[in-house]
C-alpha cells in the first residue's frame, strides 16, 4: 500500500486517514495462512499430471527450475534439471499454463521446488521435458474433481473431520445448532457487550503470546483451556490446563471482570461459539477496516463539533469527556459506531491497522547513492549530553530548561515541520531502526547506527519525569500529582501537566452568572480552556507539551517505547474518548482535592493542556484513529511494559562464545532477575538504549546478544561488561561467581555515561561538549 503524493498529509492539513482506491498499488493481498490446521484444497484435474510416468528432460541444455510461473525479471532461477534426468511421477505436483501459453510443470528436485517449461518459448518451441513413455491419450482417473464444486464439496468434507478431531467436545455439527449455542450465551441478566469485550481481552492477551503477536493465530484450544476456569465444560472434554505463569500474568485482569458480573454464566461451549464469531468479525475487519472511515463526519465543523474528535469541536476546547455532554447533538455515522463498537475488535486487529495507516503517512525519502550512508534528507541533530548532564545538575531553573537534552532538541527541531518527523527511513547496517533524523553526540566517538538515536528520546523522557522535592517538574513540562507528591491514593507515582508555578485560580477565567441564559453557560463551560487568555508561564508549557507530543509521536513511529507515567482516565482515557466523570478524574490526580470544593481549577488545566499535547501527536501520527483502542491498549502501545520483562528478554536471546548453559550465563540471568526495576531499567539503557521492553516479542527489531568477552580472558574478574546500543549486544567476561558479576554489571550500567567506542574524538570537539554554562 502507498500514500499518492498528491494525497500526501500536508502541514495543517485535515485529510481522513483510510484508503481510497487511487491510494492503492498492486492491490491488498487477501490470502492469509490459517492458523489452525486446515485441509489442503485439492486440485482440478486440468492441474494435474495425470499420466501413470514421469517426465523426463531432453533439452541438452537441461530444465531451468525459476521460483514462479510467469517467467519475467520478478521469477528467480533455482536451479537446473540435468538432461536425461527423469522426473518421477510423485515429484510432479502441478501442471499449469502460464499467460504467455507456456505449459510449466510444478516439481521437486534434490530440495528444490519450481517450475520448469515443457517447452522453449519463441523460435522452434523446442521440447525441454517429454512424458517418460508415449502413451497417447491422458489418463482420467480420478474425475471427482472435474468441477470447483467437486472440490469445494471434498474440501468441506475433509475440514469437517479435522475439525471434529482437533476439537473433540467442541464440534459443531450444523448450522442449526450453532445459533442454539450462540443464543445460549445470552444469559439473562448478563451484558452482552461487556462478555465480548472481555473475551476480546483475554484472547488480544493470548495472541501476544504467539510468535506472531496475532490474535487470530491464537488457537482455539489455548482459548478454550483458559476460559474453562470460568466456564463450565462439556461433559467428556479433556482440556491441557495451562500452567504458564506468562499466561496467567495477561489474562489475570480480563478474566477477573467475569468473577465481579455477579450474573449466572453460560456453558463453555457456547461462549467459544461467541468466541467464533469474534474470530470471524476481525478476521473480515482487517481487510474492511483500511476502507473506512475512521473520523467522524461531523468532525472539523464549528457548528456541528459533536462529542467525537479533536477538530474545532466541543472536545478541541480541552479533549475532555464529560458526562454531561452527551446532551451534545452527535450526528450518526459509520465512524462513531465503530468507536462505540471497539470492544469487538482485537487488539491486534487495531495496532495493524494503525500501522498500516503510520506507514502510508510516511514522508517518502529517496535512497542515497551510497547505501550505507544518509541521504541529505535525513537532518542531523546535534546534541551536547555533557554539558546537559551538567547543567540537569545546576541548582538554576533557566540552566535547566536551556541546556537539557530535552531542550536541545526541542530548539533542534522548532522549526521542522511534522513531515520532517513522519520520515520512517531504514538504513542499511542499522539494525532495521526506523529514523527521522540522525543524531551527533558532542564530544563523544560514536556514530549514529540506531543506539544515539534511541538514547535521544530516553534521555529527553528521563528528564521531563525529573522533579524538584516539592514534585514540581524542575523543566516544567510534567509534576507529579498531587497524590504522587503526598504519597495517598492508589495512583501513585503518576505525573500531570505542570502548571509551571502558577496559581491556577488566578490563570482560570471566572464564568458570567449573569446576562446569559443556561444553554450558553453551558457551551462556555465546555469551551472556557480557550477563553482564557495567555501568560509567559502558560506559553513556555503549551510549547513545550507540543513538542513532548511530537517526541511521542515519533517515538512510535519508529518503535521506540517512551516512558509517560500519565493518569488512565485523565490522560489515556481522554485519547479513547472514555466517558469519565470530573469526580473520578479528580479523584485519580487528588484524593483530596476530590472531596472539596468541584471547582478545583486543576482538571480545567489539564483539559487545556492535553490540546497541545494533542496538537503535536497529531503533527505525526493519525490521531482520529485512537479512539478505537481503550485506555489500557494505548498505553501499552505507546510505554510497553513498566517492567523489564527477563522472561522475554530471555526469549529474544542469542550466544555468540557462549552455549547458553554456562555457569556465567545462569549468574547474569539471576542477577537480572534479582535486581530491582530501576536497576534493570538501567540495564536496559546501557545495552540497548531505550528503558523499556516491547511487551511482544514480534516488536524486536533485533535480538539481544551476549558476547564471550575474549580480550580479558586471562583477568576476567577485574574487567567491565562492555555494551553496543546501536546492535543490542552486550559483551560479557567469563566471571568466576555470581557476586563478581553483580557488582561489576551494576557498576557499568550506573555510571558509563558517555558512547566512546566507535573513534576518538578531537579536542576541539571535546572541549566543545565541556564548554562552560551560561
Amino acid at each position: 500500500l502507498q500514500k499518492n503524493e498528491g494525497q500526501s498529509l500536508n502541514e495543517g492539513g485535515s485529510i481522513p486517514h483510510f484508503f481510497e482506491e487511487c491510494d492503492l498499488v498492486g492491490g491488498i493481498d487477501f490470502v492469509k495462512q490459517a492458523g489452525q490446521a486446515r485441509p489442503p484444497i485439492p486440485l482440478l484435474n486440468r492441474f494435474k499430471w495425470r499420466l501413470p510416468c514421469g517426465l523426463k528432460v531432453v533439452y541438452s541444455g537441461g530444465a531451468v527450475i525459476r521460483s514462479d510461473i510467469e517467467i519475467n525479471d520478478s521469477s528467480r532461477s533455482l536451479g537446473t534439471v540435468p538432461v536425461d534426468y527423469v522426473i518421477p511421477k510423485e515429484d510432479i505436483l502441478e501442471r499449469r499454463v502460464n499467460s504467455c501459453g507456456v505449459v510449466r510443470f510444478l516439481i521437486r528436485y534434490d530440495g528444490l521446488k519450481g517450475y520448469v517449461s515443457a517447452n522453449i518459448r519463441g523460435g522452434s518451441e523446442d521440447a525441454i521435458v517429454e512424458p517418460e513413455e508415449s502413451l497417447g491419450l491422458f489418463d482420467l482417473e480420478n474425475k471427482q474433481f472435474d468441477s470447483p464444486f467437486h472440490v469445494a464439496s471434498r474440501w468441506v468434507e475433509n475440514a469437517k473431520a479435522v475439525a471434529s478431531a482437533q476439537l473433540g467436545g467442541f464440534a459443531v455439527s450444523s448450522v442449526a445448532e450453532f445459533e442454539k449455542l450462540l443464543a445460549q450465551s445470552l444469559s439473562p441478566g448478563l451484558d452482552t457487550a461487556s462478555l465480548d469485550e472481555t473475551l476480546m481481552e483475554v484472547v488480544s492477551a493470548l495472541g501476544d503470546l504467539t510468535s506472531s503477536a496475532d490474535a487470530l493465530e491464537c488457537s482455539f484450544g489455548t482459548v478454550a483451556s483458559v476460559l474453562c476456569s470460568k466456564f463450565n465444560p462439556p461433559e467428556g472434554t479433556n482440556l491441557a490446563s495451562f500452567n504458564s505463569q506468562s499466561v496467567a500474568d495477561v489474562t489475570a485482569v480480563p478474566l477477573a471482570k467475569i468473577d465481579s458480573s455477579g450474573a449466572p454464566l453460560p456453558s463453555l461451549n457456547s461462549v467459544m461459539v461467541r468466541v467464533c464469531v469474534l474470530r470471524t468479525l476481525n478476521l473480515r475487519a482487517r481487510f474492511a477496516l483500511p476502507w473506512m472511515p475512521i473520523r467522524p463526519a461531523q468532525q472539523g465543523s464549528a457548528l456541528l463539533g459533536g462529542i467525537h474528535g479533536w477538530g474545532p469541536s466541543c472536545d478541541k476546547a480541552g479533549a475532555m469527556a464529560f458526562v454531561e455532554k452527551r446532551k451534545w447533538w452527535n450526528a450518526p455515522s459509520i465512524a462513531s459506531s465503530m468507536r462505540a463498537r471497539r470492544g469487538l475488535l482485537f487488539t491486534s486487529v487495531k495496532r495493524g491497522l494503525l500501522a498500516s495507516i503510520a506507514d502510508v503517512t510516511s514522508t517518502p525519502t529517496p535512497l542515497s547513492h551510497d547505501e550505507y550512508e544518509l541521504p541529505r534528507e535525513i537532518r542531523t541533530v546535534r546534541i551536547n549530553r555533557m554539558r546537559a548532564a551538567r547543567a540537569m545538575e545546576s541548582s538554576d531553573a533557566s540552566i535547566k530548561r536551556k541546556y537539557s537534552v530535552f531542550s536541545q532538541l526541542q530548539n533542534e527541531t522548532k522549526n521542522w515541520g511534522g513531515a520532517a518527523l513522519r520520515r520512517s527511513y531504514v538504513a542499511k547496517g542499522h539494525g532495521g531502526q526506523k529514523r527521522a533524523f540522525k543524531v551527533k553526540f558532542v564530544g563523544e566517538g560514536v556514530n549514529d547506527y540506531s543506539g544515539p538515536y534511541r538514547e535521544v528520546f530516553a534521555e529527553a523522557m528521563n528528564e521531563v519525569l525529573k522533579t524538584s522535592k516539592e514534585g514540581n517538574g524542575v523543566l516544567g513540562v510534567l509534576d507529579l500529582s498531587p497524590n504522587a507528591a503526598a504519597g495517598i491514593g492508589e495512583n501513585q507515582g503518576q505525573f500531570i501537566f505542570s502548571s509551571n508555578g502558577q496559581n491556577l485560580g488566578d490563570v482560570r477565567p471566572g464564568l458570567p452568572s449573569e446576562g446569559i441564559d443556561s444553554k450558553e453557560l453551558y457551551i462556555r463551560k465546555l469551551f472556557s480552556s480557550l477563553l482564557s487568555s495567555r501568560n509567559e508561564a502558560s506559553r513556555e508549557v503549551e510549547e513545550a507539551l507540543l513538542f513532548l507530543g511530537r517526541l511521542a509521536g515519533t517515538a512510535y513511529r519508529h518503535g521506540i517505547l517512551v516512558d509517560l507515567p500519565l493518569p488512565s482516565s485523565t490522560f489515556w482515557g481522554t485519547l479513547a474518548e472514555d466517558i469519565n466523570s470530573p469526580s473520578s478524574q479528580m479523584y485519580e490526580i487528588d484524593v483530596l482535592a476530590s472531596r472539596g470544593d468541584p471547582s478545583n481549577p486543576l482538571l480545567w488545566w489539564q483539559k487545556r493542556m492535553l490540546n497541545f499535547f494533542l496538537d503535536g501527536l497529531g503533527n505525526v501520527i493519525p490521531t482520529e484513529i485512537l479512539p478505537l483502542f481503550s485506555a489500557r491498549e494505548l498505553q501499552n502501545a505507546f510505554c510497553g511494559s513498566s517492567d523489564v520483562d527477563v522472561d522475554m528478554l530471555r526469549k529474544v536471546v542469542e550466544y555468540e562464545g557462549y552455549q547458553g548453559d554456562e555457569a556465567v550465563i545462569q549468574n547474569f540471568w539471576a542477577v537480572l532477575r534479582e535486581s530491582t526495576s530501576e536497576d534493570r531499567k538501567a540495564f536496559l539503557q546501557y545495552v540497548w538504549a531505550r528503558n523499556r521492553l516491547p511487551s511482544r516479542i514480534v516488536d524486536f527489531e533485533t535480538p539481544f546478544k551476549i558476547l564471550r568477552d575474549t580480550a580479558n580472558a586471562e583477568h576476567a574478574d577485574q574487567a567491565l561488561p562492555s555494551a553496543s546500543t546501536c546492535f543490542f549486544s552486550l559483551t560479557l567476561p567469563e566471571y568466576s561467581d555470581a557476586n563478581i558479576l553483580r557488582r561489576k554489571l551494576l557498576f557499568a550500567v550506573h555510571n558509563v555515561t558517555t558512547m566512546e567506542t566507535d573513534f576518538q574524538t578531537n579536542s576541539a570537539e571535546v572541549a566543545e561538549g565541556y564548554r562552560a554554562l551560561n
